[in-house]
């Protein structure tokens, strides 16, 4: 285990009983509202053992790196975009499914801030990538 980890993983071994949560609030200036997100014991023992991890741990990492963007005057720069707004769904094909998220992810576009970079978690199978989008310069990374 990663030694930054050890603290987080005596918390979690300590303090967290079977079933109980840490409630994270998730502020308005993220997903354009608020909510909290819950993580588990669960979640916190996969993300310290590198195992993989659930979108609420992708949700409170977000949450993490938009307070770093607003203290250091980054903040305008950049647009989080909610993992589950681009999130598998159940169809019937699988062409469906994809249809379906990019106009999800169409519908998020057009309605945005201008002139901004979109940071857009996403999960293939068993693996985080983080897509970044610029609509104005037609650019996806």
């Amino acid at each position: 285990m990663n030694r930054a980890m050890k603290p987080l993983a005596y918390y979690a071994h300590s303090s967290m009983r079977q079933g109980n949560q840490i409630e994270v609030p998730i502020p308005y200036t993220i997903m354009g509202f608020d909510m909290p997100v819950f993580l588990s014991f669960e979640d916190i023992y996969e993300f310290i053992n590198l195992q993989e991890i659930s979108a609420n741990c992708i949700l409170v990492y977000m949450r993490y790196l938009e307070e770093l963007c607003r203290i250091n005057g980054q903040a305008e720069k950049f647009v989080f975009v909610s993992p589950s707004l681009i999130s598998p769904v159940r169809t019937n094909t699988e062409d469906a499914g994809r249809r379906e998220r990019a106009d999800n992810l169409l519908s998020f576009l057009r309605e945005a801030p201008k002139e901004r970079l979109y940071l857009v978690p996403h999960n293939r199978g068993r693996h985080w990538v983080l897509g970044v989008i610029d609509p104005w310069e037609d650019l996806v990374l």
